[in-house]
């Protein structure tokens, strides 16, 4: 129940706070980041009611849920009928304990960028179907032009700073407070690098599907993420498609 509250909260609360973005003509990744904001908000508010009434936080519930289960709990005998590799019971329970752990520690990363991400296809579909009514609204600029604020550097390494105090004062756990901030810079930066692609693949007039299918190989995997993030990172510092612009390729 709380898991579909969640979801619904992810996309119907950003709603109002882009719309008064949209109709006002402010600029329209200010109305997404606001409304990515309000639904994060609001999901911390589900977790605290949770609280308020169980006693227990939602990570609580969810570490014991996910402590009981178990390799002899999984049915893993359709996955060898298709030909999976029989692993050793050790390997078997090493790998759950991973995926696990994962899981617990990307849960508050994964809900930030899924309200970012959520709220930023909510307002390109929103905007769309309103200024296709012929009002005149705020509309997102294309995603090729996207780019984050030059000083977002400089705030990256002040927030690992305080990152690194609030650790080393035993506020946060460490594990679940370095796990997320990787994430969460990867996901922008790698942001930033998927618009390079979307650039230079309108300068150079390759269809978008061909674009989105490149991206989408490049989010699926490591190596692409990676890349994503680096390239991202670079455009950032160097601004290589504004030099790219001026030297006419």
């Amino acid at each position: 129940m709380y898991t579909l509250l969640i979801l619904l909260i992810l996309i119907f609360i950003p709603i109002p706070v882009m719309m008064r973005h949209m109709l006002s003509g402010r600029n329209a990744y200010r109305g997404v980041l606001e409304g990515s904001m309000s639904a994060m908000t609001g999901v911390a508010l589900v977790f605290l009611i949770f609280w308020s009434m169980t006693g227990a936080t939602f990570f609580e519930v969810l570490n014991s849920a996910m402590n009981q289960i178990s390799v002899d709990d999984m049915n893993l005998s359709s996955y060898y009928a298709m030909g999976m590799k029989d692993l050793e019971p050790d390997a078997m329970r090493h790998a759950l304990e991973n995926i696990k752990e994962i899981t617990k520690l990307a849960l508050p990363g994964t809900i930030i960028v899924l309200s970012m991400v959520t709220a930023y296809l909510n307002y390109a579909v929103i905007s769309w179907v309103i200024h296709k009514s012929g009002k005149k609204i705020s509309l997102l600029p294309p995603f090729r032009t996207f780019s984050l604020p030059k000083n977002v550097i400089m705030g990256s390494l002040i927030i690992y700073l305080l990152s690194y105090i609030t650790v080393n004062m035993g506020i946060i756990d460490k594990s679940l407070m370095m796990f997320n901030l990787e994430m969460l810079f990867t996901f922008v930066f790698s942001i930033q690098g998927l618009a390079v692609i979307f650039y230079f693949g309108h300068t150079k007039k390759i269809p978008k599907f061909v674009l989105i299918i490149v991206s989408g190989i490049f989010i699926l995997t490591w190596l692409g993420q990676t890349f994503l993030f680096l390239l991202g990172l670079t455009d950032v510092v160097l601004d290589i498609r504004k030099r790219f612009s001026r030297a006419g390729i």
